[in-house]
Formats: structure tokens, C-alpha cells, sequence
């Protein structure tokens, strides 16, 4: 199957608010969860069981990431509208979900500290 027809059908499953183009997703669902990931991601760093808090981040993380793929259909739609509110707003979007992204890589990659 080419690389064309597996993108259709995979477009065929996701659902149509993700091709809104007015960013009420992203605005109201995506940052928000984006927040929450990234404090709680910073709140975990610090601390001392690693196997537990590895455990933990891959949970909260995996679900998040689906979320905010789904969520960016929506964002990237807000990026047309250059010099406006919507671009912005799109902006914060990615660079949150970005920021997660680093924040779980140094989550999972942290070493125990040694006493």
C-alpha cells in the first residue's frame, strides 16, 4: 500500500472536531492538558525513585502525546493566521508540547542520585 493511501486511511479515523479551524480545541483542551503535563513532569524531576517516577511519567506521557497529536490538527490550523491572536495561540501550543517532550526525556533519563 502506498504511502498515500495509509495517510487516507488513517485519516479516515480521526475524528472531524480535530479539522476545526477555529482552535476552540486547542485552546480550551490542548494548553490546558499541555500545562498540567508540564507541572507535573517538573514536579516529578526532582525525585529520588526512579523506577517508580519512570513508571509514572510513561503513563501520564503516553496519553498526553496521542492527545496533543490529535490536539495539533487543530493547532496547525491557527498557524496560518500570521501576525494574529489565533498564531499565537497555536505557537504556545507547540512550544508546550515540546516542552513535555524534553521535560519526559530528562524524567526518564535522570540518574539516581547517590546519598
Amino acid at each position: 500500500m502506498s504511502l498515500f493511501k495509509r495517510v487516507g486511511v488513517v485519516a479516515l479515523f480521526v475524528p472531524f472536531p480535530a479539522f476545526a479551524s477555529d482552535g476552540l480545541l486547542t485552546l480550551v483542551v490542548g494548553i490546558p492538558v499541555l500545562v498540567v503535563a508540564t507541572i507535573v513532569f517538573a514536579v516529578l524531576l526532582p525525585m529520588r525513585s526512579r523506577k517508580f517516577i519512570k513508571t509514572l511519567a510513561a503513563l501520564l506521557f503516553i496519553p498526553t502525546l496521542a492527545f496533543s497529536l490529535y490536539a495539533a490538527l487543530d493547532a496547525m490550523t491557527m498557524l496560518r493566521d500570521f501576525g494574529t491572536e489565533n498564531f499565537s495561540i497555536g505557537l504556545v501550543f507547540f512550544a508546550l508540547l515540546v516542552l513535555v517532550c524534553v521535560l519526559f526525556f530528562l524524567v526518564v533519563r535522570a540518574q539516581p542520585k547517590s546519598r
